[in-house]
């Protein structure tokens, strides 16, 4: 039997579509988009009805990549509960919380983001925010002989912004000086920023290295959020805290 030329195209369409469902059936059915991404997370945390609050697209890639990888931040709210996750696609792969841990959150919760700190709640009342947050200088010393470790805790400094509301659920405080750049930043002193406080401030390092070497010491930093109503009075107060690697990192 001899197939016409419409037939012969409605085959290979076929074909295409049966191909194309094998290889996504193959990649475990990654979601390509927010709300798949979101069902994603309500089925593998028991959640339910998540609703996007930030969606935040952004790409990097390797120097020996030919693909880049595009990376979308979430922020969702299902009820009073709050989390905030990424997945990231290279090619037709997506992988969930490649670079961050999901973090989840009753009333509230905050996460840095190339050089903005994005606080989610119920803002509804709010007219306007502020934020202060508080890095403090800690050192962690590793002795490799008897595998102990002296922490040594000085001096602090508290960064005050004032917020961008975006709907009833978001604010959005700018931190970055300038264009960033680790490069520029330095070490401490009164002009020191938070995001160059947040990289350099933090640090552990063997006994004996050569100057230099150290690490970037994981720290919490305590974030005080206050809201204020029209005519500028305080309607509440949020303490929060933010992993110091969100502040410096970049996308």
């Amino acid at each position: 039997m001899r197939l016409t030329r419409g037939q012969k195209t409605l085959r290979n369409a076929l074909l295409c579509i049966l191909l194309a469902a094998l290889v996504y059936a193959m990649l475990g059915f990654p979601p390509y988009t927010v709300r798949g991404m979101l069902d994603r997370v309500e089925r593998r945390y028991l959640l339910s009805d998540l609703e996007p609050v930030l969606v935040v697209r952004d790409s990097w890639r390797y120097s020996d990549d030919f693909l880049p990888h595009r990376v979308t931040y979430l922020i969702a709210r299902t009820g009073d509960t709050y989390v905030s996750t990424d997945f990231t696609r290279h090619g037709l792969e997506v992988r969930p919380e490649y670079r961050r841990n999901l973090k989840m959150s009753r009333s509230a919760l905050c996460l840095g983001l190339n050089g903005t700190l994005y606080v989610a709640g119920d803002f509804g009342e709010a007219a306007s925010a502020s934020v202060e947050v508080t890095a403090q200088r800690t050192t962690r010393m590793y002795d490799p002989e008897t595998e102990e470790y002296e922490l040594v805790v000085r001096d602090k400094k508290t960064f005050v912004y004032e917020g961008e509301k975006d709907g009833d659920a978001l604010f959005a405080f700018r931190y970055r000086e300038g264009t960033g750049g680790m490069g520029s930043w330095g070490a401490w002193g009164p002009y020191t920023g938070l995001e160059a406080a947040a990289y350099n401030w933090y640090s552990v390092y063997p006994k004996g290295a050569p100057d230099g070497v150290r690490g970037i010491l994981h720290g919490d930093l305590p974030v005080k959020v206050t809201l204020y109503d029209e005519a500028g009075g305080v309607l509440d107060t949020l303490e929060l805290s933010i992993d110091n690697y969100e502040l410096h990192s970049y996308p």
